[in-house]
């Protein structure tokens, strides 16, 4: 349909912040909705839907998990292929080092809310690869997760003390 309106907000260095704003009539956007919701574009899976007015919210329509204590090994199919014994995984995206090109040993899986919290409670502590995988729902960036306990009371201290316990299940550093 005819586009009348684009918007991509930028952050304060002018770099896109990962959504954007499209106008065009009722019924064009309802068929936009219906032909690229989910389709991929440069890698990422688009979710397109009808924008609420600003400051409400709806239902989630997905959960996106965060799964940590990935092994370096882990490829994304197999991520994938764990999630989808759960349901339909809509993205599985594995975050990279952009000097090393080596993931970062963690993940975002988004799936329906029924498969999500299935999908987490099932598989949190769950070996893949040799690692004991923690999945939790991702918390916005900067949110410090303080709605996890598992990580609350962390002091910083030396997580290679070879004298610690190995709480994670893996073997000791």
């Amino acid at each position: 349909g005819e586009v009348t309106d684009c918007f991509i907000p930028t952050d304060y260095e002018g770099n896109p912040r990962g959504f954007g704003f499209i106008t065009m009539s009722e019924e064009d956007a309802l068929n936009a909705i219906e032909e690229m919701n989910g389709t991929e574009l440069d890698g990422r899976t688009l979710n397109v839907n009808k924008s609420l007015p600003k400051g409400s919210r709806s239902e989630p329509k997905q959960i996106k998990l965060y799964v940590g204590n990935l092994s370096w090994g882990t490829e994304e199919a197999a991520l994938r292929e764990l999630f989808e014994e759960y349901g339909k995984v809509v993205d599985c995206y594995i975050p990279t080092d952009r000097e090393t090109g080596q993931h970062r040993g963690f993940a975002f899986v988004t799936m329906d809310p029924d498969d999500a919290l299935r999908a987490a409670d099932e598989t949190d502590g769950y070996e893949l690869d040799g690692r004991i995988l923690r999945v939790n729902e991702a918390q916005p960036k900067g949110s410090g997760r303080s709605n996890n306990n598992w990580n609350d009371g962390y002091d910083g201290g030396d997580v290679y003390d070879e004298g610690a316990d190995d709480s994670w299940g893996n073997e000791a550093y």
